[in-house]
């Protein structure tokens, strides 16, 4: 798994506790994933789109969906 490219397209990253879609690889080493998601959040009737950046070690990674390419 740390072959993956940076800027790869990911459809899903699943962990034990949370799945994570449409997000974009930062760096792929024998460590771990760092990937950046895009989440829309609400407070206080304010709704805005925030974009988080998350390192997961490969051992809580259940599996990632990478998107496939055009032709």
């Amino acid at each position: 798994m740390s072959g993956l490219r940076v800027g790869v397209k990911v459809k899903e990253i699943a962990t034990a506790d949370a799945v994570y879609r449409e997000c974009s690889v930062l760096h792929s080493d024998s460590v771990g994933l760092v990937f950046e998601v895009q989440r829309t959040i609400s407070d206080g009737g304010m709704i805005e789109n925030v974009v988080t950046q998350l390192m997961i070690p490969w051992q809580n990674v259940r599996y990632v969906l990478v998107m496939e390419e055009g032709v």
